[in-house]
């Protein structure tokens, strides 16, 4: 890690810390090391994962209602983000905190369904004219590897 790294690093820890952390808790965490590692989890991982279902993995493609039943079986349905979400408006209101990552996928949010006429649709995300836009799928389509579903992380559970 260079230098820049590093204090670009600590000045994010110290920014992350509670603003009313007090002298024995500070003192505490550093003689309980692991404490300090979990607030630090945290503080610095990312509040969402992607998944992809088993049958999307290994180039595979699988139908949206597939996808659907099986985020409803596993439970991972609970972890989703809706449109609603405050993670998800503010990449919507500005466009430069929509993670590199996503952009050239259809980021899912099974939250967000709805049916219009005898069509379900869900929600997704994707880059398109260098910004984030809304757009909906239907549960009949098959999808790839390359449209995963965006969860709460686990670790922050």
């Amino acid at each position: 890690m260079e230098i820049n790294q590093f204090v670009e690093f600590a000045s994010a820890v110290v920014r992350s810390l509670p603003r009313n952390l007090d002298p024995v808790t500070a003192q505490r965490w550093i003689r309980e090391q692991g404490t300090l590692a979990d607030v630090l989890r945290k503080a610095l991982a990312p509040a969402f994962e992607l998944y992809l279902a088993p049958g999307q993995q290994n180039g595979g493609t699988m139908t949206g209602f597939d996808i659907d039943k099986h985020l409803e079986e596993t439970k991972l349905i609970d972890r989703a983000f809706i449109l609603d979400d405050e993670l998800v408006k503010g990449w919507l209101a500005n466009h430069a905190t929509y993670p590199e990552e996503f952009k050239g996928k259809a980021i899912f949010l099974w939250k967000s369904k709805r049916t219009i006429g005898s069509n379900r649709r869900v929600a997704y995300l994707c880059w398109h004219d260098n910004r984030v836009i809304v757009r909906w799928a239907w549960l009949e389509s098959r999808w790839s590897g390359r449209s995963p579903a965006l969860l709460m992380s686990s670790s922050v559970l």
